[in-house]
């Protein structure tokens, strides 16, 4: 589970995620995630020969990720940002991404994750019908 949240956290970084208020994900028959945003972009994952996810975004970006020494993921997006994630004390990570911002993420009550943005933004996922999630984002 500890891996899959991993995983679904690097598709959401590398997802135009912030820009959407909610969004929900289902596991797709890949091994990866497909997730769609209320501003009426989608995602589609899959596992790669890194043990990370390679994302497809329909704004035409990509991204790649891969595990990391710390415990965490490394994720290079094709626009050039990328980021660094590794485990913190609450039980989250801790992400810091290559432009200076970050983010900490902990459990919550849901069974999903909390996160909390260096841009002053914030989210709340937990487990929707699909087996995945579903995430509202502050504006």
């Amino acid at each position: 589970m500890k891996l899959k949240a991993l995983l679904l956290g690097s598709i959401l970084l590398a997802s135009p995620m912030l820009q959407a208020y909610a969004d929900t994900c289902r596991p797709n028959s890949y091994g990866g995630q497909d997730c769609r945003y209320d501003n009426g972009t989608t995602s589609s994952s899959r596992p790669n020969s890194y043990g990370g996810m390679d994302t497809r975004n329909s704004n035409g970006t990509t991204s790649v990720s891969r595990p990391n020494s710390y415990g965490g993921l490394d994720t290079r997006n094709s626009d050039g940002t990328s980021s660094v994630s590794r485990p913190n004390s609450y039980g989250g990570m801790d992400t810091r991404n290559n432009d200076g911002s970050s983010s900490v993420s902990r459990p919550n009550s849901y069974g999903g994750e909390d996160t909390r943005y260096s841009t002053g933004k914030s989210s709340v996922s937990r487990p929707n019908s699909y087996g995945s999630f579903d995430t509202r984002n502050s504006r």
